[in-house]
């Protein structure tokens, strides 16, 4: 869903009425079968405006983790062969390619061709093997309702990009009767609002800074590279956090919760505190089914950083299929080593001076490795870093001048977040100040806001 679009802002309110009219008289029972079916219906459409293939193989997906749950819970088949089954297309369509360029790599040959990955089909492909792995595990009973399982990887909010959602917090949700909630519905605008304020000011904006230096390395200086590092590091928060906090929105004015996906991850004191406040619900989703599977910190010190190594690096492919990509997640995992190993990865004990200099220097790293993501090749992170070392002056240009004050504004919305959050400007206990920030928030979106239906950066993994 592209929720920077005048699409949305037109057609969501008329399912927003569509959806609570049609409920709205009726029993129970018949209220939630009525609201899934046109949930369901909406969902598939505007994947479908997205990419027609994607359906297809949402509808392959959703229809294998079914039927293979049910045989799983019996025993009658392999926990590998239904998660095979699972990722057979997420496979092929994003890890083929880049599987051919490592056999070329090492001398042997192999006949690529260039596939277009369909939309979504990370995340839902994710949503589908936690769900298989919990049945596996006997969490949870094989799911009897195909409505309701379609529904649960389906759902329109969060099939673009997530947030990834567990099957034993969302079902029970999909098979409630909702009712209109207004202090729900409120909090759900509230979030559109100022996702949208990030989206379309900050990031968007951001994005005509940071492209123009990384499309054109021949030119770019030392300076500039650096200073695009560290605003593409708010670009891409701004895309993500601005994309979670609408798919989550939206989703409470339709009386749904979806799990939180960002805590101010650029106040972290670690690379681990970072994960804990990043993605939360795909770091959430690694722990419990890859480094938990490998078997967590329940083994020696190797052992346990071996796991975390790998975890990461199923991260790092898991948002693309590039060695850059790899040698991201690696990074991160090889920091985090580091950081147990040197008693940094726990609760932070210090004063406000201490906590300071750990958060600038967690920014500051975690800035350089959003090179290495952002990057299309390892020999173009090579160019940056090499440029950025052999700075000899700070001559740099700026992004649109309106739109520093904006950031720094976003800015500090989070460190009072952080430290003072009854004195958040969304959340303040006076109405005045609350509806001067919406209107504010509102009118700068109007001014400044990007509506060309830019897809969001985690849209494309």
């Amino acid at each position: 869903m592209n929720y920077n679009s005048s699409f949305f802002l037109c057609t969501f309110p008329v399912i927003f009425a569509l959806y609570y009219f049609l409920t709205s008289k009726v029993s129970a029972s018949v209220r939630t079968k009525t609201g899934n079916s046109l949930l369901l219906f909406v969902s598939y459409v505007v994947l479908a405006c997205e990419n027609v293939a994607a359906t297809l193989w949402l509808a392959y997906v959703t229809g294998v983790t079914f039927c293979g749950a049910k045989y799983l819970a019996r025993r009658r088949l392999p926990l590998f062969a239904t998660l095979m089954l699972a990722v057979l297309p997420l496979l092929v369509f994003k890890y083929y390619g880049f599987a051919c360029t490592v056999l070329s790599d090492i001398g042997l040959s192999c006949s690529s061709r260039s596939l277009v990955v369909p939309i979504g089909i990370s995340f839902f492909t994710l949503q589908a093997i936690g769900y298989i792995i919990d049945v596996y595990r006997g969490k949870i009973a094989p799911e009897s309702n195909l409505l309701d399982h379609s529904l649960f990887l389906a759902f329109f909010p969060q099939i673009v990009a997530g947030p990834i959602s567990r099957y034993n917090m969302f079902m029970p949700q999909i098979k409630s009767a909702r009712v209109f909630n207004a202090q729900q519905s409120t909090e759900g605008l509230r979030m559109m609002l100022w996702g949208m304020f990030l989206k379309t000011v900050i990031a968007d904006r951001l994005s005509l800074y940071v492209d123009s230096i990384a499309n054109n390395l021949i030119t770019a200086d030392g300076s500039s590279l650096l200073s695009m590092a560290f605003f593409y590091s708010f670009q891409i928060y701004a895309d993500f956090a601005g994309y979670s906090l609408m798919a989550i929105g939206t989703a409470k004015v339709l009386g749904f919760n979806l799990p939180d996906n960002f805590r101010r991850p650029y106040l972290s004191v670690s690379i681990t505190d970072f994960w804990h406040r990043w993605h939360i619900s795909l770091s959430s989703w690694l722990r419990d089914y890859v480094y938990i599977s490998l078997g967590g910190n329940r083994c020696g010190r190797w052992h346990h950083y071996a796991n975390i190594l790998l975890t990461f690096i199923v991260s790092g492919l898991w948002h693309g299929a590039n060695y850059t990509f790899l040698v991201w997640g690696l990074l991160h995992g090889a920091f985090q080593c580091v950081e147990k190993a040197a008693g940094l990865s726990g609760k932070f004990v210090g004063g406000k001076l201490l906590r300071a200099v750990r958060i600038m220097s967690t920014f500051i790293i975690i800035s350089m490795l959003w090179v290495v993501f952002r990057m299309p090749t390892l020999a173009d992170v090579g160019t940056v870093f090499g440029r950025i070392v052999n700075i000899n002056s700070f001559q740099i240009a700026l992004p649109e001048k309106y739109v520093l004050p904006l950031l720094a504004f976003a800015i500090f919305k989070d460190i009072v977040e952080e430290y003072r959050p009854q004195y958040d400007v969304l959340h303040h206990r006076m109405p005045l100040v609350r509806w001067t920030a919406y209107v504010l928030i509102a009118i700068a979106i109007i001014l400044f806001g990007v509506f060309d239906s830019g897809q969001f950066i985690y849209a494309k993994f």
